[in-house]
C-alpha cells in the first residue's frame, strides 16, 4: 500500500474514534490530533498543527503534558478532569511516548467525555457520602465502649473476654478506618475541604504529628521511622487537615507494607519553586503492572504476599486527591523485594 494512502487510511481511523487524541513530540509540538479533539478543544481545523503545545488554550492540559515530557519518569501517566461545562466532562490522560530503546519521544492524550459516567459516580459518592455519615457516630461510640470495658473500667474482665474484647476492637477500628476513608474520597471528588480554608503551612509541624500517629504501628514491627527536613523550609499555601491525610497515608502505607525489623525515611526539601516530599520504604515493592493503577479507588493487589495487609484500597486514591487539588503532582519508584519510593512536588507559591 503506498504510503500516502496508508496515511490517509490512519488518518480515517484516527478521526472516526469517539475519544479525542493528541500528540506531541519531544519539544512539546502538536504533531496529530482528531477530530473529537478539535471539537473537545475548540480548534479550528489544523491550526494547531506544528504549533507548541502552549496553542490550547487550557493551563490544565499544557501544565500536565509538559509534567510528563518533563519528568521522563518510567511508568508515569497523568490523569485529570479537564473541562467541565454541565454538557461535556472530559477526562484527560496523557502517557509518555517511547521508541524501541525507550527513549522518550514525545505523548499522546486521550480525551473522553465522561459526563454520563461522572453523573452516575456522583449519585453513588452521595450514596456512600450518606451511609457513611450514618455508620461514622455508632461506630464511633461502639469502638470507645469496647475501649472502656477492655481496660476494665467497668469491672475486671478474665483472659478470654479480653482476647474477644481484642478482636471486636480491631473490627470495629478496621470499619472505622474504612468510613473515614471513604467519606475523604467523597469530599476529594466533591472538592469539599481540599481546595478550601486553604492558610499558610509549615509541612514540617504537619510532618512531625503524622510520625507522632504512626510510630507505634512501625514501634509493632521494629521499623525505624526517621524524618529528614531542611532548614528553613518555606511556607507553603495549603489545606491543614488533606496535608495531614497525605502525610498519613504515605508513611501509614510505607510501614504497613514493610516487613519487621525494616527502615521508613521521610524527607522534605525545596526543589526549585517547590517544595518535596520523599516517602521510601524498604517494603516489598510495587510490580510494574500494578503501578499503574495504584491510585485507583479500592484497587489492591491480590497476591499471596499482600494477602496478609489490610487495607481499604482508598488511602493511594486520597494522596492523589490531595496532591491534584493543591496543584501538585506524585510518582513512584519501586523494586520488588526492595522498596519503593513516593515522590510528591508542591508548589510554593
Amino acid at each position: 500500500m503506498p504510503y500516502r494512502v496508508m496515511k490517509e487510511s490512519l488518518n480515517a481511523v484516527i478521526d472516526s474514534l469517539s475519544d479525542g487524541i493528541l500528540v506531541t513530540d519531544g519539544q512539546g509540538k502538536i504533531i496529530l490530533y482528531n477530530q473529537k479533539a478539535e471539537a473537545f478543544l475548540g480548534i479550528m481545523g489544523k491550526a494547531a498543527l506544528d504549533q507548541p503545545v502552549q496553542f490550547i488554550k487550557n493551563d490544565v492540559l499544557v501544565r500536565s503534558v509538559t509534567k510528563i515530557l518533563t519528568l521522563n519518569m518510567p511508568y508515569y501517566a497523568e490523569e485529570v478532569c479537564l473541562i467541565d461545562t454541565g454538557n461535556t466532562k472530559l477526562r484527560v490522560h496523557v502517557n509518555p511516548v517511547r521508541d524501541t530503546n525507550g527513549l522518550l519521544i514525545g505523548s499522546v492524550t486521550l480525551l473522553h467525555d465522561v459526563a454520563q459516567l461522572s453523573a452516575i459516580d456522583k449519585i453513588k459518592s452521595n450514596f456512600l457520602a450518606m451511609v457513611s455519615h450514618q455508620l461514622k457516630s455508632p461506630l464511633s461510640s461502639t469502638l470507645l465502649q469496647t475501649s472502656i470495658l477492655l481496660d476494665g473500667m467497668l469491672g475486671e474482665v478474665n483472659e478470654k473476654q479480653k482476647d474477644l474484647l481484642q478482636k471486636i476492637k480491631a473490627k470495629l477500628k478496621g470499619m472505622t478506618d474504612l468510613v473515614n476513608d471513604v467519606l475523604d474520597v467523597c469530599f476529594i471528588e466533591e472538592g469539599v475541604g481540599y481546595v478550601a480554608q486553604i492558610e499558610l503551612l509549615n509541612l514540617s509541624d504537619v510532618l512531625q504529628r503524622a510520625i507522632e500517629l504512626i510510630q507505634p504501628q512501625a514501634h509493632d514491627k521494629n521499623i525505624t521511622l526517621q524524618a529528614t527536613v531542611e532548614d528553613k523550609l518555606p511556607l507553603i499555601n495549603g489545606n491543614k487537615s488533606s496535608m495531614e491525610a497525605l502525610f498519613l497515608n504515605l508513611i501509614s502505607n510505607a510501614v504497613k507494607f514493610t516487613p519487621s525489623d525494616g527502615q521508613v525515611s521521610v524527607k522534605l526539601r525545596t526543589d526549585g519553586k517547590n517544595i518535596q516530599i520523599k516517602v521510601s520504604d524498604t517494603g516489598i515493592g510495587i510490580k510494574n503492572k500494578d503501578i499503574v493503577r495504584i491510585y485507583e479507588k479500592f484497587y489492591r493487589e491480590k497476591s499471596e504476599r499482600t494477602k496478609h495487609i489490610s487495607g481499604t484500597g482508598l488511602g493511594l486514591a486520597i494522596v492523589k486527591g490531595v496532591v491534584d487539588a493543591h496543584n501538585g503532582f506524585i510518582y513512584v519508584d519501586s523494586v520488588v523485594g526492595k522498596g519503593t519510593t513516593f515522590t510528591v512536588v508542591l508548589p510554593i507559591g
